[in-house]
Protein backbone atom coordinates (compact mmCIF):
# COMPACT_ATOMS: atom_id res chain seq x y z
CA UNK A 1 0.00 0.00 0.00
CA UNK A 2 1.63 3.25 -0.64
CA UNK A 3 2.07 5.33 2.24
CA UNK A 4 0.42 8.32 2.79
CA UNK A 5 2.07 11.37 5.07
CA UNK A 6 0.13 15.05 6.00
CA UNK A 7 2.14 17.60 6.64
CA UNK A 8 1.88 21.13 8.04
CA UNK A 9 0.29 19.83 11.39
CA UNK A 10 0.04 22.18 13.61
CA UNK A 11 -2.88 21.68 15.89
CA UNK A 12 -3.56 18.65 18.00
CA UNK A 13 -7.31 17.90 16.80
CA UNK A 14 -5.66 18.08 13.32
CA UNK A 15 -3.18 15.55 14.23
CA UNK A 16 -5.81 12.91 15.67
CA UNK A 17 -8.11 13.43 12.68
CA UNK A 18 -5.26 12.74 9.97
CA UNK A 19 -4.29 9.45 11.91
CA UNK A 20 -8.06 8.63 12.12
CA UNK A 21 -8.07 9.09 8.50
CA UNK A 22 -5.62 6.52 8.28
CA UNK A 23 -2.32 8.91 7.76
CA UNK A 24 1.10 6.88 8.01
CA UNK A 25 2.81 9.88 8.91
CA UNK A 26 2.37 13.28 9.98
CA UNK A 27 4.63 16.13 8.94
CA UNK A 28 5.61 19.53 11.51
CA UNK A 29 7.29 22.07 9.93
CA UNK A 30 10.06 24.06 11.86
CA UNK A 31 10.84 26.43 8.89
CA UNK A 32 10.44 30.13 10.33
CA UNK A 33 9.65 31.18 7.00
CA UNK A 34 7.15 28.95 6.65
CA UNK A 35 2.81 29.89 7.44
CA UNK A 36 2.97 26.23 9.30
CA UNK A 37 5.62 26.79 11.45
CA UNK A 38 4.94 25.50 14.32
CA UNK A 39 7.04 25.75 17.78
CA UNK A 40 9.24 23.33 19.47
CA UNK A 41 6.78 22.62 22.94
CA UNK A 42 3.58 22.39 20.49
CA UNK A 43 5.06 20.02 18.56
CA UNK A 44 6.50 17.95 21.57
CA UNK A 45 2.60 17.47 23.25
CA UNK A 46 0.85 16.50 20.00
CA UNK A 47 3.47 13.57 19.08
CA UNK A 48 3.21 12.50 22.70
CA UNK A 49 -0.51 12.02 21.34
CA UNK A 50 0.36 10.07 18.15
CA UNK A 51 -0.40 5.87 18.25
CA UNK A 52 2.82 4.08 18.16
CA UNK A 53 2.11 3.29 14.35
CA UNK A 54 1.80 6.58 13.27
CA UNK A 55 5.37 8.46 12.05
CA UNK A 56 6.30 12.12 13.27
CA UNK A 57 8.41 13.80 10.60
CA UNK A 58 10.12 17.10 11.51
CA UNK A 59 10.13 19.39 8.58
CA UNK A 60 13.54 21.15 7.90
CA UNK A 61 15.10 24.26 6.21
CA UNK A 62 17.34 26.73 7.62
CA UNK A 63 18.54 24.55 10.22
CA UNK A 64 21.73 22.98 11.05
CA UNK A 65 22.53 19.68 12.11
CA UNK A 66 22.93 20.38 15.67
CA UNK A 67 19.80 22.28 15.84
CA UNK A 68 18.02 19.10 13.57
CA UNK A 69 19.30 16.52 16.39
CA UNK A 70 18.14 18.91 19.23
CA UNK A 71 15.17 19.42 18.01
CA UNK A 72 14.47 15.67 17.02
CA UNK A 73 15.08 14.28 20.55
CA UNK A 74 13.12 16.81 22.12
CA UNK A 75 10.30 16.40 20.34
CA UNK A 76 10.46 12.50 20.21
CA UNK A 77 10.36 12.85 15.96
CA UNK A 78 11.47 9.60 14.23
CA UNK A 79 12.68 11.43 10.81
CA UNK A 80 13.90 14.09 9.97
CA UNK A 81 13.08 15.80 6.31
CA UNK A 82 15.79 18.06 4.92
CA UNK A 83 13.83 20.21 2.62
CA UNK A 84 16.36 22.33 1.55
CA UNK A 85 18.77 21.84 -1.62
CA UNK A 86 21.49 23.60 0.49
CA UNK A 87 21.89 20.03 2.55
CA UNK A 88 24.50 18.22 1.88
CA UNK A 89 25.47 14.47 2.46
CA UNK A 90 27.51 15.67 4.84
CA UNK A 91 24.90 17.40 6.97
CA UNK A 92 22.45 14.46 6.32
CA UNK A 93 25.17 12.16 7.54
CA UNK A 94 25.71 14.61 11.02
CA UNK A 95 21.94 13.65 12.08
CA UNK A 96 22.29 11.10 14.28
CA UNK A 97 18.99 11.04 16.59
CA UNK A 98 16.44 10.97 13.45
CA UNK A 99 16.17 8.85 9.93
CA UNK A 100 16.68 11.08 7.32
CA UNK A 101 14.44 11.71 4.26
CA UNK A 102 16.38 13.79 1.89
CA UNK A 103 13.79 16.07 -0.04
CA UNK A 104 15.29 17.26 -4.01
CA UNK A 105 13.06 19.68 -6.42
CA UNK A 106 13.47 18.66 -9.92
CA UNK A 107 14.19 22.39 -11.09
CA UNK A 108 16.39 24.34 -13.26
CA UNK A 109 19.41 21.96 -13.65
CA UNK A 110 18.30 19.16 -11.82
CA UNK A 111 19.97 15.94 -12.21
CA UNK A 112 18.94 12.92 -11.71
CA UNK A 113 21.67 11.40 -11.21
CA UNK A 114 22.33 13.72 -7.95
CA UNK A 115 19.78 11.19 -6.27
CA UNK A 116 22.07 8.24 -6.50
CA UNK A 117 24.64 10.34 -5.59
CA UNK A 118 24.11 11.34 -2.50
CA UNK A 119 22.12 7.95 -1.08
CA UNK A 120 25.91 6.54 -1.92
CA UNK A 121 27.44 9.22 -0.04
CA UNK A 122 25.61 8.81 3.04
CA UNK A 123 23.22 6.30 2.48
CA UNK A 124 20.12 8.02 2.70
CA UNK A 125 17.55 5.39 1.29
CA UNK A 126 14.49 7.56 1.56
CA UNK A 127 13.60 10.45 -0.74
CA UNK A 128 11.23 12.77 -1.33
CA UNK A 129 9.95 14.62 -4.58
CA UNK A 130 8.47 18.38 -4.48
CA UNK A 131 7.27 20.65 -7.03
CA UNK A 132 10.34 23.46 -7.83
CA UNK A 133 9.59 27.01 -6.86
CA UNK A 134 12.16 29.88 -6.74
CA UNK A 135 9.93 31.59 -3.91
CA UNK A 136 8.80 28.26 -1.32
CA UNK A 137 10.92 25.71 -0.38
CA UNK A 138 7.91 23.72 -0.19
CA UNK A 139 3.78 23.73 0.60
CA UNK A 140 3.41 25.82 -2.95
CA UNK A 141 0.21 23.68 -4.27
CA UNK A 142 2.74 23.01 -7.50
CA UNK A 143 2.76 19.91 -8.93
CA UNK A 144 6.03 18.08 -10.48
CA UNK A 145 5.34 17.68 -14.43
CA UNK A 146 4.34 14.57 -15.24
CA UNK A 147 7.01 12.84 -17.42
CA UNK A 148 9.27 14.02 -14.72
CA UNK A 149 7.51 12.46 -12.17
CA UNK A 150 7.21 9.05 -14.22
CA UNK A 151 11.19 9.27 -15.10
CA UNK A 152 12.37 10.19 -11.55
CA UNK A 153 10.33 7.28 -9.67
CA UNK A 154 11.05 4.94 -12.48
CA UNK A 155 15.30 5.53 -12.05
CA UNK A 156 14.66 5.58 -8.59
CA UNK A 157 12.82 2.71 -8.14
CA UNK A 158 15.84 0.02 -7.83
CA UNK A 159 17.80 1.94 -4.38
CA UNK A 160 15.16 4.47 -3.02
CA UNK A 161 12.33 4.48 -1.01
CA UNK A 162 10.60 8.04 -3.02
CA UNK A 163 7.62 9.91 -2.02
CA UNK A 164 5.63 12.07 -4.32
CA UNK A 165 4.88 15.54 -3.12
CA UNK A 166 4.16 18.82 -4.68
CA UNK A 167 -0.32 19.67 -5.83
CA UNK A 168 -1.55 16.54 -4.23
CA UNK A 169 -5.00 16.94 -3.80
CA UNK A 170 -8.05 14.26 -3.45
CA UNK A 171 -9.17 14.51 -6.88
CA UNK A 172 -6.00 14.32 -8.24
CA UNK A 173 -3.80 11.99 -6.20
CA UNK A 174 -5.18 8.73 -7.41
CA UNK A 175 -4.30 9.02 -11.03
CA UNK A 176 -0.91 10.02 -9.18
CA UNK A 177 -0.65 6.84 -7.92
CA UNK A 178 -1.60 5.14 -11.03
CA UNK A 179 0.57 6.79 -13.18
CA UNK A 180 3.81 7.52 -11.51
CA UNK A 181 3.34 3.90 -8.24
CA UNK A 182 4.97 6.02 -5.38
CA UNK A 183 5.90 4.15 -2.52
CA UNK A 184 4.34 6.92 -0.39
CA UNK A 185 2.92 10.47 -0.94
CA UNK A 186 2.66 13.55 0.51
CA UNK A 187 -0.02 16.38 1.10
CA UNK A 188 0.07 19.88 2.61
CA UNK A 189 -2.16 22.56 1.44
CA UNK A 190 -3.81 20.00 -1.02
CA UNK A 191 -5.97 18.99 2.33
CA UNK A 192 -6.18 22.50 3.98
CA UNK A 193 -9.26 25.00 4.93
CA UNK A 194 -6.32 27.71 5.17
CA UNK A 195 -2.41 27.28 5.66
CA UNK A 196 -1.80 25.10 8.59
CA UNK A 197 -5.22 24.43 9.28
CA UNK A 198 -6.70 20.41 8.28
CA UNK A 199 -10.17 19.70 6.95
CA UNK A 200 -10.77 16.85 8.36
CA UNK A 201 -12.99 15.88 5.24
CA UNK A 202 -10.34 16.61 2.74
CA UNK A 203 -7.79 14.18 4.81
CA UNK A 204 -10.71 11.33 4.64
CA UNK A 205 -11.16 11.95 0.55
CA UNK A 206 -7.11 11.97 0.18
CA UNK A 207 -6.65 8.78 2.23
CA UNK A 208 -10.04 6.71 0.15
CA UNK A 209 -8.23 8.46 -2.76
CA UNK A 210 -4.83 6.64 -2.51
CA UNK A 211 -6.61 3.41 -0.92
CA UNK A 212 -8.86 3.34 -4.58
CA UNK A 213 -5.86 3.74 -6.32
CA UNK A 214 -3.71 1.50 -4.53
CA UNK A 215 -6.79 -1.19 -5.40
CA UNK A 216 -7.00 -0.32 -8.96
CA UNK A 217 -3.01 -0.92 -9.11
CA UNK A 218 -3.44 -4.46 -7.64
CA UNK A 219 -5.55 -5.71 -9.66
CA UNK A 220 -4.50 -4.17 -13.11
CA UNK A 221 -3.02 -6.93 -15.73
Amino acid sequence: MTKIKICGITRPDDALEACLAGADALGFNFSRSSPRSVPPDKVKKIVAMLPSFVTPVGVFVEHSHLEINDLCHYCGLHVAQLHSDGYTHEQARAVTTARVLRVFRPGPGFRIEEVKEFAEQCGCKSFLFDAYSPAMAGGTGKSIESSTAVELFEKTRGFAWSILAGGLRPDNVGDAVRMVRPWGVDTASGVESAPGLKDREKMIAFVEAVREADRSVRNSP
